[in-house]
Order: structure tokens, then C-alpha cells, then sequence
């Protein structure tokens, strides 16, 4: 995987927010049955964390778990399929900022990705979405957070030396 250029960047996200309704359906089955642990993880389990406390930003964070996807496999191309065993690794090595952030919500956990300018277009994303309601303003950490941890389980199964089975 390699930092995405501006230019390659913009296709990625336009090709993502262009898709019509039955090439997203598809493009979501084809995840779940290639790498079936990291979906149920992405696009199960994190929105339903962020949708225990507002309904709204969790329905918002699988959306934009869906763009990141897109944009991934449009600018990578299909990732080699990771076993469940791949994703404890994974979320191993997240654990700690996770935990923490579970005792304190008002510390998000630091995480460094290489697509440093998609993460922060999706921070924005966040941030003015939860600005359309006050109800949603609390929760802008919490699910800017999950968010940097699905970019960063995405960046890993693009990561040439995580692309063999474990």
C-alpha cells in the first residue's frame, strides 16, 4: 500500500460516492464473504457500539465504513481473505487505545494511519453531520475514533506484509 495522491485520492472517493445501489450491495456481499470476520467487525459491531448511544452516528459511521471500503478496494484492488485469527492479531494491537477510551470517553485514542488526508475528510464528515443535531454533538469522538480504527484494520489488510494467510 502507498500514501494515495491528491489526484488518486478524489477518484477513489468520487468513484465510492457514485456507486449505484445494486454495485454497493455487491460490493458489501463480496466483503462479507471474503474477509467475513473483519465485516461482521466494521460493520457490525463497531456501528452497533456507536449506535448504543446515538442511533444516528452509528448509522452514519456505516456509511462511512462503506466509502472507506470503496475507496480502498477502488484505489488497492481486493484484498487477500484474512482469518478470524488475522483480525484478533489486529485488534490486539488496538486494544489498548480501546480500553482506555472505554474508561475515559472523553480521551479518543490516538491512531496513525497512512491515508492521513482520507481519515481527516472523514473526521470532517463527522463533525459536520453531528452538527446537525445537538443530539449527536457527544458522540463526534466516540465515532471518529471507531472510524480510525476501521481505517486502521482496512490499512492492514492492504499492508503487503499482512496479505498472507496467518
Amino acid at each position: 500500500m502507498h500514501l494515495l495522491s491528491d489526484k488518486e485520492l478524489y477518484e477513489a472517493i468520487t468513484y465510492a460516492r457514485n456507486i449505484n445501489e445494486t454495485d454497493g450491495q455487491a460490493i458489501v456481499t463480496n466483503f462479507h464473504l471474503e474477509q467475513p470476520a473483519l465485516a461482521e467487525t466494521i460493520f457490525n459491531i463497531f456501528p452497533a457500539i456507536i449506535a448504543e448511544k446515538n442511533q444516528d452516528m452509528g448509522n452514519f459511521y456505516m456509511e462511512l465504513c462503506f466509502d472507506a471500503l470503496c475507496v480502498y478496494q477502488h484505489a488497492f484492488g481486493s484484498a487477500i481473505p484474512q482469518t478470524e485469527d488475522w483480525l484478533v492479531a489486529q485488534m490486539e494491537s488496538l486494544s489498548v487505545d480501546l480500553l482506555a477510551f472505554n474508561k475515559d470517553k472523553n480521551k479518543a485514542p490516538e491512531k496513525s494511519v497512512v491515508q492521513a488526508k482520507f481519515a481527516n475528510i472523514l473526521k470532517e464528515s463527522i463533525d459536520d453531520y453531528a452538527s446537525e443535531s445537538s443530539a449527536r454533538v457527544p458522540f463526534i469522538e466516540m465515532t471518529q475514533s471507531m472510524t480510525l480504527a476501521m481505517l486502521s484494520l482496512l490499512e492492514s489488510l492492504y499492508k503487503k506484509e499482512s496479505n498472507t494467510l496467518h
